[in-house]
């Protein structure tokens, strides 16, 4: 009987590390597939997007424990997910940013930053805005107490600035800038939508450029209003990301009317990985500086966690904050801020206008 059991412990243990591998590899080829075929139409495979940069994560110790284990062969098909994350993330992990010029007049340093609205670290909002020394920041979910406490204090450096309430927020959207502006907007996407943001125009040595500030709807889990019984009781609640696709959608005409350089930043609400982000990307016409020039994979979000009214410190899981521009700009280097005290880290960038 002991030797029965002996033998059975020892044929579990040589079929659990196949036994991974394959459910993994499994994983990985059915979320693929499905991404390709529904990702418009499953609301499953819409929320997974989020993460599916971290879905090739289980590749690396699976390798290590198989190649420890001397199973070469099974070693040697956890080599494709990683392939497949270098061909797709590794150029990220490469310097790709251009020499800025010290004598460029048509250069910016732009930097967006998400406070959150619950946030009272002033002086770490104030010490990365001085630590970057941006010529343009846009700002989401500023406090009214910053407004008071803050503000007038950045008149020194950024003479041109504009902050407008956003009821829906319950919080302040903000625009500084070393240049005049002479133009300026707030507005809904779309009109009866009340999410505000801003559009300026600021002249910079004599040209004029157009910075949006945009603050998208976050998805919600919503009731699931399936006819189905049993699909309900298996998911009360579903992933919905409908409103910021409607503003999206809101977006793009006015974006089209746009004749000058322009720069679109803020928090986006959107990961990189979702297909939201490429349909944005695709529709716009405008390229995401950090993904052009940036280093690394530039997660934003959560830079840190509420618990039991604490602040903690967390590792980003996505990038929702982004500084994008159209083809007059060319984009030299990007590069995350550090922490604020809110839960988006800042994303900073420098740009030149294309002569």
């Amino acid at each position: 009987m002991n030797n029965r059991f002996t033998q059975l412990r020892r044929h579990w243990r040589r079929l659990l590390l196949p036994a991974l591998i394959v459910l993994y590899l499994l994983f990985l080829v059915i979320y693929g597939l499905l991404w390709q075929l529904k990702a418009d139409q499953l609301w499953q495979i819409d929320l997974m997007s989020n993460f599916s940069a971290w879905y090739f994560l289980p590749a690396l110790p699976l390798l290590i424990i198989a190649v420890l284990l001397k199973r070469s062969r099974w070693a040697l098909l956890l080599l494709i997910p990683l392939l497949a994350y270098a061909v797709k993330y590794g150029p990220r992990f490469l310097t790709r940013g251009v020499a800025a010029s010290a004598n460029e007049t048509t250069q910016l340093t732009v930097m967006t930053m998400n406070m959150l609205k619950l946030n009272t670290d002033w002086e770490a909002v104030q010490a990365q805005i001085k630590a970057v020394n941006p010529d343009v920041l846009t700002l989401q979910e500023i406090p009214d107490a910053f407004l008071k406490d803050v503000w007038p204090a950045l008149a020194a450096t950024y003479p041109y600035a504009i902050h407008v309430y956003s009821p829906e927020e319950e919080s302040n959207m903000g625009f500084l800038s070393r240049y005049p502006i002479i133009e300026q907007a707030a507005f809904y996407l779309p009109d009866d939508f009340h999410l505000i943001h801003i559009r300026a125009v600021i002249d910079v040595h004599e040209h004029h450029l157009v910075v949006y500030n945009l603050h998208l709807a976050a998805p919600a889990f919503e009731r699931n209003t399936s006819p189905s019984r049993f699909i309900g009781r298996i998911f009360p609640y579903q992933y919905s990301a409908y409103y910021r696709r409607w503003q999206m959608g809101a977006f793009y005409p006015r974006l089209a009317q746009e004749t000058l350089p322009v720069l679109v930043m803020g928090d986006f609400n959107t990961a990189d990985t979702s297909g939201d982000y490429g349909r944005f990307k695709a529709s716009s016409g405008l390229q995401d500086t950090f993904a052009e020039v940036g280093l690394g994979m530039g997660f934003t979000f959560p830079a840190q966690v509420t618990l039991k009214q604490r602040q903690l410190p967390f590792v980003p899981l996505m990038r929702l904050d982004y500084i994008w521009h159209n083809p007059q700009w060319q984009a030299l280097s990007a590069w995350l801020g550090g922490p604020t005290g809110s839960d988006h880290l800042p994303v900073v960038a420098q740009l030149k206008l294309v002569p």
